[in-house]
């Protein structure tokens, strides 16, 4: 029997442990645009694959990789893999076949301890830096390991009093000043000159604040005791939590965003920025029309993914002699690939839990890249993971290289290739829609376009398509316009001389000058009662229809929906079913205030009142579909416009139709409202308690059949 329990326990170990490594998969994938200024996730080829792991074992030593902290290479270097939990370092060769610890000893030959410390790096002579965090210095030494020098905590009035150095990386610029990250500084990197004089901080993040941001904080400071004050959190921006010079001399950096304050933006955007020497941030992306904004307004986190703990945090970041930039989420181990515009070219790596599967993670901390390989150096398996570019990777890195230079032509060929291999590389259809655009296939262009959601591309491939069509039919055109003018001219001279009007049905002509005369129109509805409820029905089946076209058949340079994704009958629950449930609401609390309107009178009305509503959605549809980007404000304006027009002549039609004053109205609209989101509410909720007690009475159903 207990033979029985062992063996049934190990079982059950076995499979956990089966489930617990496949949960740690690595996938790569890319983000796509779509309609409406969004993003989703879609499965991509590797542009990166794991091809080995080493270790100490590997590389022949007795004792493992422990404590590993940084990794750092450079050619003249080599890999400097620091485990500074436990003071010690070690240099890898470049074919990763060779290992040597390095001695870290003072002038006089003793050793020195730097546990504890976080950082390494090498200058372009081969001479390594270790930032001490612990002891708040910067050991200095050749690449034998021997002390040259000590860098100190610094001196100055510049610093604030609180201020506590605990250097964690750092690094020398082209013109050798000195660059430290010091943990939970968040004034910037400290900037020591040539001779390690301490000149001040550099590019902080900033904290930025909304209006009712700012109010809530006044409020707050005004009504706070000061025992509260002192409890309160201060709002402070976030510290870098590392950073890299690119080839043009720049600094990037990136930021962790686990700082929940009300005022620091950086927790959602910002976390990758290239510093000017000013300190201003120009690292940039371009938006689906063509415009440029600063990463700052750029979320390069995974939000809208649901992991098993809680928040993300890009730790670590290198980039290469190409403008690349490789960023690593330390607490999911993904490792993201973005191009000189913040083009998230892959993403790829794992790391939820611990696995054994190559390319999976326990705790990652740290990123660099020997030529086009990536390094990652992980604290939890005590090794260092090895990933190469595919043919895919190089392919798609070398054509992206060309578009961004402006050499459409000479990517063509690399594009097609890319998507023979890759459908779901919406860069590739981006970059043939600009390829055919160049070419004068204006046509093509449009089509790569629309699926590459490249707005931009789009309009100037129309723009051209509607002037060459003005100007091969101008004559065609212009005779067309002219026989419609003279017609409608006729039309009306002859309705003027016989006396005849172009609509005799009175129920129509109360439709029709409710726009234009709204006091009189309700006046007549309610008064002469000629309000007609078969109008009112086929405006609200109209509604219904409009909405629905203004979703699925508005020009591809307006549309906000991705269409796979919509379903018809939540438009028909906010147009039919709101105005039904407005009609229903108002009557009956309008009622209790001693309101005077029936509820056909409500229905009606507020049915009339959506004539201006309809009638514009129809003519954006139309529209749309023929007019440039350019006169997307416009549109909006429009749009605005006649939504704002509609809300007041409902509540013309309320005021008339219940015998209100102004603020009676507002009193029982504010009620009206307040009870139809009680209904809604109502409704979802017996919607959930039904499904729930359906699936109740399913599951024992099931239960007895089975038994």
């Amino acid at each position: 029997m207990l033979k029985k329990i062992i063996v049934g326990i190990l079982l059950v170990l076995v499979i956990l442990g089966t489930t617990f490594t496949a949960s740690a998969e690595s996938e790569t994938y890319i983000k796509v645009d779509v309609p409406g200024n969004l993003q989703e996730q879609r499965l991509s080829k590797d542009m990166y694959y794991p091809v080995a792991e080493i270790n100490a074992a590997t590389l022949g030593l007795k004792e493992n990789f422990k404590g590993i902290t940084d990794l750092f290479y450079n050619d003249a270097s080599k890999i400097l893999l620091l485990c500074g939990d436990f003071s010690k370092l070690y240099r890898i060769n470049k074919t990763y076949d060779k290992v040597e610890e390095i001695k870290v000893v003072d002038k006089q030959g003793a050793a020195i301890d730097y546990t504890g410390a976080q950082g390494v790096y090498a200058d372009k002579d081969g001479n390594i830096y270790i930032s001490d965090t612990k002891n708040s210095r910067i050991l200095m030494l050749d690449k034998n390991g021997k002390l040259l020098n000590e860098l100190g905590a610094p001196v100055s009035d510049l610093l604030p009093k609180d201020f506590y150095f605990q250097p964690t990386s750092m690094a020398r610029d082209q013109h050798d000043y000195i660059y430290v990250l010091s943990l939970g500084c968040y004034y910037g990197a400290l900037v020591f000159d040539p001779n390690y004089d301490f000149m001040g901080f550099y590019g902080p993040n900033t904290v930025q604040a909304t209006g009712l941001d700012f109010l809530s904080y006044l409020w707050d400071r005004l009504t706070s005791t000061e025992k509260k004050e002192n409890y309160s959190e201060k709002e402070l921006p976030y510290s870098f939590s590392d950073f890299s010079f690119d080839s043009d001399g720049y600094m990037v950096t990136c930021t962790s965003a686990v700082n929940n304050s009300k005022f620091a933006s950086e927790a959602e955007f910002g976390q990758i920025k290239k510093i000017t020497h000013n300190g201003s941030n120009i690292l940039y992306k371009r938006d689906l029309k063509g415009k440029t904004k600063s990463s700052s307004n750029v979320n390069f986190l995974e939000t809208n993914l649901v992991y098993g703990v809680a928040g993300q945090s890009i730790d670590a970041i290198v980039t290469d002699e190409s403008g690349y930039i490789y960023a690593l989420e330390v607490g999911h181990g993904k490792i993201y690939v973005y191009d000189s515009e913040c083009n998230l070219m892959s993403a790829f790596g794992g790391g939820i839990e611990y696995g054994n599967q190559l390319g999976i993670f326990g705790k990652p901390v740290a990123i660099a890249l020997n030529g086009e390989d990536i390094l990652i150096a992980d604290f939890q398996g005590c090794s260092i993971t090895i990933f190469e570019p595919t043919e895919y990777g190089k392919l798609i890195k070398e054509a992206q290289a060309l578009y961004l230079k402006g050499d459409y032509e000479s990517s063509e060929s690399l594009w097609k290739q890319i998507l023979s291999e890759n459908r779901n590389c919406q860069l590739a259809y981006r970059g043939l829609a600009m390829v055919y655009y160049n070419q004068g296939k204006l046509h093509e262009s449009l089509e790569m376009a629309e699926i590459a959601c490249d707005y931009s591309v789009y309009d100037l491939a129309w723009k051209k398509i509607i002037s060459e069509f003005v100007a091969d039919n101008f004559v065609i055109i212009l005779v067309i316009l002219v026989v419609i003018i003279a017609a409608a001219y006729l039309l009306l001279r002859h309705l003027r001389k016989s006396n005849k009007k172009l609509i005799n049905n009175k129920e129509l002509k109360l439709l029709f000058s409710a726009p234009f005369h709204p006091f009189n129109t309700f006046d007549d509805l309610k008064y002469k009662k000629m309000g007609s409820l078969k109008i009112s029905i086929v405006l609200t089946i109209l509604f219904y229809v409009a909405s629905v076209l203004n979703v699925t058949s508005t020009g591809f340079l307006y549309r906000k929906t991705l269409l796979r994704n919509y379903n018809s009958i939540y438009t028909l629950f906010a147009t039919i079913g709101l105005i039904v449930l407005w009609s229903i609401c108002n009557f009956l609390v309008c009622s209790m205030f001693e309101g005077k309107g029936t509820l056909k009178e409500v229905y009606i009305s507020t049915t009339y009142c959506l004539m201006p509503w309809i009638v514009f959605l129809f003519l954006k549809v139309v529209l749309t579909n023929f007019l440039p980007l350019a006169t997307e404000g416009l549109v909006i304006g429009m749009e605005t416009v006649v939504l704002i027009y509609t809300f007041f002549m409902l509540a013309i039609a309320m005021i008339k139709i219940h015998e209100f004053d102004f603020f009676k109205f507002l009193l029982t609209s504010i009620v009206v409202l307040f009870l139809m989101i009680l209904v809604v509410f109502v409704i979802l909720m017996c919607g959930i308690l039904a499904e729930q007690f359906i699936s109740f009475i399913v599951d024992i159903y099931d239960e007895v059949v089975h038994r």
